[in-house]
């Protein structure tokens, strides 16, 4: 991991990839190149191809100063009228993205086509609700889960018919702010979801009990932080990775969770982390909150994280919480607050709040 270095060909500050603030930051899935799509404050989509070379339009003046340089190619798209807070590459289709915004709306985008169309809303038009995660399971290509601002957790099949939000679930999980879910990547019926209300709490969608407005999925255990926790990230082996308001990292351990009965509940023992790590996450008004984010299929096995660092920094850990790399460079005049492995190759990508992107091979 400390092997790796900031792209030769262009500095981070002539990587502008979106016009505002990055919010959320991917990779393409596919080995070939590093494809990097990053979504920002005012719901822009910036796209950039890792593998292309600086040219100048002139080959014989590659060393003259005065040369006409060009710029690295970046294609932007405009898929919502707000923040894109989080987006996921389809499990399922390679061509598919998938973007969750403030505006209230969870897009599909056709990277084919370039084309994105709306797949979830809520029913009532005027309805704010805007969004901070969305997921789609591996099991099943036609549910999206996502959570909202104001703690609510949704369900949708996108095979419902056209009256809006029929084949629709809505869960409220918690009286505040959701920052964040993901679902468990080989049992996606065990959700994880970090909240303003200094939690993090895992829940069963196998078991959801109660009436109409307070129905809920079963309630495995939850772990109070001291501040606001502001995202809780599975792994593939069970571990989970919340980044809290109180300046640490902390690691819970849930590999036992493959075995788990629907109804299955943790002790306050059980639901404590394995690996508290301190970590600066004050990130103030104009930095992007930071988020642990797991290598998804780390080829050599080691399970391991990356998260933004406030002195310009990317720092990468181990599950059980050993720091292994620090990745930096010449050329990084901002916090790369939003960063993100590649699913399987060992690329880290990371975006600033002036919409600049690091990206380490």
């Amino acid at each position: 991991m400390s092997g790796l270095e900031l792209w030769p060909e262009y500095e981070p500050n002539e990587l502008k990839i979106t016009p505002e603030r990055i919010y959320a930051l991917g990779m393409h899935p596919t080995t070939d190149k590093p494809l990097i799509f990053a979504g920002d404050k005012l719901g822009n989509l910036g796209i950039i191809d890792g593998s292309q070379k600086a040219t100048t339009n002139n080959p014989e003046d590659a060393d003259d100063e005065d040369a006409d340089y060009e710029g690295p190619s970046i294609t932007t798209l405009k898929p919502h009228t707000r923040t894109i807070h989080t987006f996921q590459f389809s499990p399922h289709d390679a061509n598919a993205l998938y973007s969750a915004s403030y505006d209230s709306t969870v897009r599909k985008l056709d990277l084919a086509k370039g084309v994105a169309v709306e797949v979830y809303a809520p029913k009532d038009t005027s309805e704010d609700a805007p969004l901070s995660g969305v997921e789609i399971s591996k099991n099943d290509p036609n549910t999206l889960y996502f959570s909202t601002l104001d703690g609510r957790f949704g369900i949708y099949d996108m095979r419902a018919p056209s009256e809006r939000a029929a084949g629709l679930q809505i869960f409220q999980l918690s009286e505040k702010k959701i920052g964040g879910f993901t679902l468990h990547p080989l049992h996606p019926h065990l959700v994880a979801t970090a909240s303003l209300d200094r939690t993090l709490k895992l829940w069963d969608l196998r078991k959801i009990s109660g009436k109409g407005d307070s129905r809920l999925p079963a309630l495995v255990g939850q772990h109070e932080s001291r501040l606001s926790v502001s995202h809780a990230a599975w792994n593939a082996a069970g571990q989970v990775a919340t980044a809290s308001y109180d300046d640490t990292i902390k690691i819970h351990d849930f590999s036992s969770s493959s075995t788990w009965s629907p109804g299955h509940t943790l002790s306050d023992p059980e639901m404590k982390p394995t690996a508290v790590i301190p970590h600066n996450n004050q990130t103030g008004r104009w930095v992007t909150i930071l988020r642990a984010q797991w290598q998804q299929f780390p080829s050599d096995g080691v399970q391991r994280f990356c998260i933004g660092n406030m002195n310009r920094f990317v720092d990468i850990y181990t599950a059980k919480g050993q720091q292994l790399a620090q990745l930096g460079g010449e050329g990084i005049t901002a916090v790369p607050a939003v960063a993100k492995f590649h699913p399987s190759m060992d690329w880290v990508a990371a975006g600033t709040a002036s919409g600049k992107l690091c990206l380490w091979m």
